[in-house]
């Protein structure tokens, strides 16, 4: 949520209240132990995050209303929700390769975990999270960057 413009209507306290919620609400979750909260913490967040990032886009983009053609003086801007789609996209494709580094991600991009946290959760040291971490950004800013075919 550092990444979004002040006043955006999901605020981190509307978020966690929102994860919160979907936590309660499952009745055939077995929590066994705090680590295992964190972890299906983070997929909440994670999903909620591209929900929302889902419905603003859709929505912006007038819904399903036909697409139009911009020419190419136009400037098309990013917004902190595409970027959201896009990590979570990249995510997707890193799970297919390596589980636990995009676990990694997911803690430490969408759960906003420290290190020491997540490698509690996952049951591996320090460093092996720090390594993770950084071979994981490595791998999703070379995919984020590449332009689509």
């Amino acid at each position: 949520m550092r990444g979004e413009r002040p006043g955006h209507p999901l605020q981190t306290s509307a978020l966690v209240n929102e994860a919160y919620l979907r936590l309660v609400n499952q009745p055939a979750v077995q929590w066994q132990d705090r680590a295992h909260f964190f972890a299906i913490s983070a997929t909440v967040m994670r999903n909620i995050l591209v929900d929302y990032a889902r419905r603003n886009n859709r929505s912006k983009r007038g819904g399903g209303q036909s697409a139009v053609d911009l020419d190419e003086h136009s400037a098309a801007t990013t917004e902190p929700t595409e970027d959201i789609l896009a990590v979570h996209e990249a995510l997707t494709r890193l799970e297919q390769f390596d589980s636990r580094k995009a676990k990694v991600v997911e803690m430490r991009f969408f759960g906003g975990m420290s290190v020491s946290e997540t490698a509690a959760v996952l049951g591996v040291s320090e460093n092996t999270i720090i390594r993770d971490w950084s071979l994981a950004r490595a791998w999703l800013r070379s995919s984020l960057s590449r332009t689509p075919e």
